[in-house]
């Protein structure tokens, strides 16, 4: 009995190990292939691969797609998903270069762009940029054809003049104001919070309703302090990390963490 058991155990262990080691090797091919999102290798074909059978193959790709490494999409098959892309908070880093730095493959699709009156508060925040009125501009930011960011901006009229939407697909807004308008962003003050959406903002998306996001919120000023944009934008969690970088030397005397 002792024996059997032993046996048992020893050949369960060995299972074990199998599926780790192939889900580690298809782990190191996918990520030596770049940044990008790609298909993944179907069952039959790492089965041949490996010599393993459906059973181990498919306990390895669980392991991928539980750690996030993977994911399969319907219709369509399965993706490696890169690792999330690290963002420094304050960092002014337009997206599409943010993205490409990472080996990302970046789009910006605008689902709206409609001028508004403004509001009493927001004539005494904008100034004399939105005596004429304000736009409101909601745009969706992608990585590799994958939603990333829910972006919503109100800016000027003034500000924006006669932009089209067709101006801001595929392009920073920043750059565009900065290139085309003479409009210089000079500082940018952010506020970052956890947030569960609802369902219209799940949508756009492709997130369940009440699922958890980084929602940031800010307000973009010119060098005499006009406000320029304030955008409220909603930001997958399993797609971005934020970090923040402090030099000690800068803390008060005596300051501990």
């Amino acid at each position: 009995m002792d024996l059997y058991l032993s046996c048992g155990f020893l050949i369960r262990d060995a299972r074990v190990i199998r599926y780790q080691e192939i889900a580690e090797s298809l782990e190191r091919g996918l990520a030596a292939g770049g940044g990008g999102a790609r298909a993944v290798p179907s069952e039959h074909d790492l089965c041949e691969r490996y010599g393993a059978s459906r059973t181990t193959i498919r306990a390895a790709l669980k392991q991928l797609q539980e750690r996030g490494l993977i994911e399969r999409r319907q219709g369509q098959g399965t993706f490696y998903r890169p690792r999330h892309i690290a963002k420094h908070l304050g960092s002014l880093v337009d997206f599409h270069t943010e993205a490409r730095m990472a080996g990302r493959v970046p789009t910006t699709r605008v689902l709206s762009l409609r001028a508004r009156p403004a509001t009493a508060d927001e004539a005494a925040l904008f100034g004399p940029a939105s005596a004429a009125g304000l736009v409101d501009l909601t745009r969706l930011r992608g990585l590799d054809d994958q939603p990333a960011v829910l972006q919503r901006s109100r800016l000027g009229l003034a500000t924006l003049g006669e932009t089209r939407a067709a101006d801001l697909e595929n392009a920073s807004l920043y750059r565009y104001l900065a290139e085309c308008r003479g409009v210089q962003v000079a500082t940018v003050e952010e506020t970052l919070e956890p947030w569960s959406v609802s369902a219209e903002e799940a949508g756009p998306l492709a997130i369940a309703p009440g699922t958890a996001v980084f929602r940031s919120q800010r307000v973009a000023r010119d060098a005499n302090g006009a406000v320029v944009e304030v955008s409220d934008n909603l930001i997958r969690g399993d797609i971005y990390r934020f970090t923040i970088h402090r030099d000690v030397t800068d803390a008060a005397p005596g300051a501990t963490a």
